[in-house]
């Protein structure tokens, strides 16, 4: 009997050290996560924010120089080359975004990207993706959207136009249908898109020009 009261404490030891030994390692795991995330998103905010600079020296020059602005301009930051097409700006959710026209997975891990439509401020629906992990810039909060809310879009022309939300809601990933182009061929429209549900389903606002 005493024996097995021995073997039975024993056991409670292992187990309850095993326990403390787990427990330290999902704090170390969950301490570097923690730092690493911040390193990443510091990182990706310079990143965005010397190509936010680029785009408005970009703006500034072909002001100062009277000539016809291109719809895209190459720039190239700490060995990564990415074509901007322009910049967005939603105060209400503290975006401050260049827009990307590359639809790869590095554009996407660094600013918005262009989906589909036609040129930036152009009369039609352009597509405006971006990811929701992470915090910062990404696209996690355009669920606070609501109508009439604001999202500002800026060309290479240095024209800035307003885009007042008017729909919002989550469709399946094989549903498309939020990239159609209106049949008013005058109106001008920004549909905000972002993953939802583990990638199952997707999110958008979309919204007018008035």
């Amino acid at each position: 009997m005493k024996l097995n009261h021995v073997f039975k404490k024993i056991n409670k030891e292992k187990i309850f050290n095993f326990i403390i030994i787990l427990i330290v390692i999902m704090l170390y795991v969950s301490v570097f996560s923690y730092i690493y995330t911040n390193f990443r998103e510091r990182k990706r905010n310079e990143l965005a924010n010397s190509i936010i600079n680029k785009v408005d020296d970009e703006i500034k020059k072909n002001e100062n120089e009277n000539q016809n602005p291109s719809e895209e301009i190459v720039v190239n930051y700490d060995g990564y080359k990415y074509t901007v097409l322009g910049k967005i700006s939603i105060k209400k959710i503290n975006i401050y975004q260049p827009i990307l026209k590359e639809n790869t997975a590095g554009a996407y891990n660094t600013a918005l990207v262009k989906m589909a439509g036609p040129s930036l401020n152009s009369y039609g629906n352009v597509a405006i993706g971006g990811h929701n992990f992470m915090r910062g810039n990404y696209f996690i909060k355009i669920n606070r959207l609501v109508k009439d809310d604001v999202v500002k879009i800026t060309d290479l022309t240095g024209k800035t136009i307003s885009y007042y939300v008017y729909e919002y809601g989550v469709v399946n990933k094989d549903d498309a249908s939020y990239l159609a182009q209106p049949s008013d061929k005058n109106k001008r429209i920004v549909t905000l898109v972002t993953c939802t549900k583990g990638g199952k389903e997707r999110y958008y606002v979309k919204a007018m020009a008035k």
